[in-house]
């Protein structure tokens, strides 16, 4: 195991300050002005979402997943233990009221995001789910706990996600031992030759969708897989207005964090309704989110000295907690009004 003897002295070579520094204070201030005179452009000159080049109507439903697990999903669990929540490990953003100013703890938060969205989907408790993008069994866990008669189908293809879920499920005391199914696999359009057809009384995603492509698409499979009184509900960020950069590629301050990630204008998944009608749509403050980041940056500081002796090298440790800052930038500007997450209501169709 490594010495931390000299921890502090490389990190101060290579540029790597705490979060509550005045050089990292002073850059996170820096780019949050920097962004904030980009959206009010995006705002005063409003753009098309045809004009950047980019259809939600056609292509596949997502695309590079592979490169994005192994870019980001796939970091080593310690990582991600290292900085999440200690009871959902949800890796979403958590949910601080309205205004996002209540003053609770991380924790409970996640407990008030995963209240908030069981409200708005209209979970009931005898429900048989599919989950699409279950992470670390975050949602699956609050479900379980809080609706005994659930069952919920999870899919993800992070190796790292998979080895940790199927841990829980062998632990009897855990949720996941009981009312979880878990599908190792992309969610794509052989789905229905694993799961069937018309089997589920609700469809949801947490945090997904900034990697979806073809909307169209996706809403068709998912109407195929919903019961005839079946619902969809989504949560995913969004952006007020169509901005330039849509597509995170690696001209954007935060692409090479998400290949092939997607910020979709708000409005843009509301018109979707060939196949399902759209019941509500919300958004919700982008200064949850920004809470969210700012208690996760400090959580992975303090674990700085651990992930460092297993193994995380000084580049490694450089390339997140660049990462919290540039997300904690993006949120902050205009008081959380331009970017933030977005809530999605279907219902089958009438």
């Amino acid at each position: 195991m490594r010495s931390l003897d000299n921890l502090d002295v490389l990190l101060a070579e290579a540029e790597i300050f705490s979060p509550d520094s005045k050089a990292m204070l002073v850059q996170e201030k820096s780019l949050a002005r920097y962004l904030e005179k980009e959206y009010r452009s995006y705002l005063k000159n409003p753009i098309t979402l045809d004009s950047t080049g980019i259809s939600t109507d056609s292509g596949p439903i997502m695309e590079q997943t592979d490169d994005l697990m192994n870019t980001h999903y796939d970091e080593s669990l310690e990582l991600f233990m290292g900085f999440l929540d200690s009871r959902y490990r949800a890796y979403t953003m958590a949910y601080y009221g309205e205004a996002g100013e209540d003053d609770i703890s991380l924790e409970e938060a996640q407990l008030q995001k995963f209240k908030l969205i069981s409200q708005r989907a209209r979970i009931k408790g005898n429900e048989n789910i599919l989950n699409i993008g279950c992470g670390f069994g975050s949602l699956e866990t609050y479900l379980l706990e809080e609706y005994p008669g659930i069952h919920i189908t999870g899919i993800t293809p992070s190796k790292v996600q998979i080895d940790y879920l199927k841990k829980q499920m062998q632990d009897r005391s855990n949720p996941l031992s009981s009312g979880f199914t878990l599908i190792e696999d992309v969610f794509d359009e052989t789905i229905i030759e694993k799961i069937g057809h018309e089997k589920f009384d609700l469809v949801i995603s947490v945090g997904v969708f900034e990697q979806l492509l073809n909307m169209k698409a996706m809403l068709a499979l998912i109407a195929r897989l919903l019961k005839p009184a079946g619902r969809t509900f989504h949560h995913f960020i969004t952006s007020q207005v169509t901005t330039p950069h849509v597509r995170l590629d690696k001209k954007t301050v935060i692409g090479k964090y998400f290949p092939g990630g997607r910020i979709w204008p708000h409005d843009e998944f509301s018109r979707h309704t060939e196949h399902l009608d759209l019941e509500k749509a919300w958004f919700v403050s982008g200064k949850n989110y920004l809470r969210t980041l700012n208690e996760w940056h400090h959580r992975y500081w303090n674990s700085v000295p651990v992930l460092y002796q297993k193994g995380f090298n000084i580049d490694s440790i450089k390339h997140w907690n660049d990462y919290f800052l540039l997300c904690k930038a993006m949120f902050s500007p205009l008081d959380g009004t331009f970017y933030g997450n977005s809530h999605y209501l279907f219902t089958m169709k009438r």
